[in-house]
């Protein structure tokens, strides 16, 4: 199953509901959703970055 929203962007979106508290847990909602390319979409470091930056934005704000 393909989504057309690229998994990064779909991560971040989750990221920010603040619903999830890392970043495999995104990627197992992900996979739920069906975006089933996750190891070669989010593999990267920066990938990666983005979303933890996210997840604590979240955070900070909710603390905040």
């Amino acid at each position: 199953m393909t989504r057309d929203t690229p998994a990064l962007t779909r991560a971040l979106e989750l990221a920010a509901t603040g619903d999830f508290i890392s970043v495999n847990h995104i990627r197992q909602a992900l996979r739920r959703e069906g975006y089933t390319a996750l190891a070669l979409e989010l593999s990267g470091h920066q990938a990666n970055r983005a979303i933890i930056e996210a997840l604590h934005t979240v955070a900070d704000a909710r603390r905040g």
